[in-house]
């Protein structure tokens, strides 16, 4: 009984790491189905030329672009800018909360001078109440 139970656990241990065959894996990795509708098709090809629209510099993006195409590219770079400023003031607030200023700690004689300048402040306000 033992020895089977060995031989199955080796069996599908084994095919457990086989290789996946060719035709299931092309269509599990890209993630589109084999066959490709019409939408699917449109949606491809606007995610295509978005993705070359975006990496364009102002300059370029004004001298090649035009109508809906550079005003959604203003808009993506717009709010792009946007998120930047934000973030680099929260990274300022999080360095500032990280490493509080350091106050030198006072010496002897000063904590001395501070003593006697409340000691005569308190004989002032005595004296000014009688």
């Amino acid at each position: 009984m033992r020895v089977v139970v060995a031989l199955l656990s080796m069996a599908v241990t084994a095919t457990a790491f086989a290789p996946l065959s060719p035709s299931s894996r092309t269509s599990v990795l890209s993630g589109l189905p084999e066959e490709i509708s019409d939408a699917i098709a449109e949606n491809q090809a606007k995610a295509d030329k978005w993705s070359s629209i975006r990496l364009l510099s102002d300059e370029e993006a004004e001298e090649q672009l035009s109508g809906d195409d550079l005003e959604t590219f203003k808009e993506y770079h717009s709010n792009n800018k946007e998120d930047i400023e934000k973030l680099k003031g929260v990274a300022t607030m999080m360095l500032k909360s990280l490493e509080p200023p350091v106050v030198a700690p006072k010496g002897k004689k000063q904590r001395k001078r501070d003593k006697w300048a409340r000691t005569q402040a308190i004989a002032a306000a005595r004296a000014a109440a009688n």
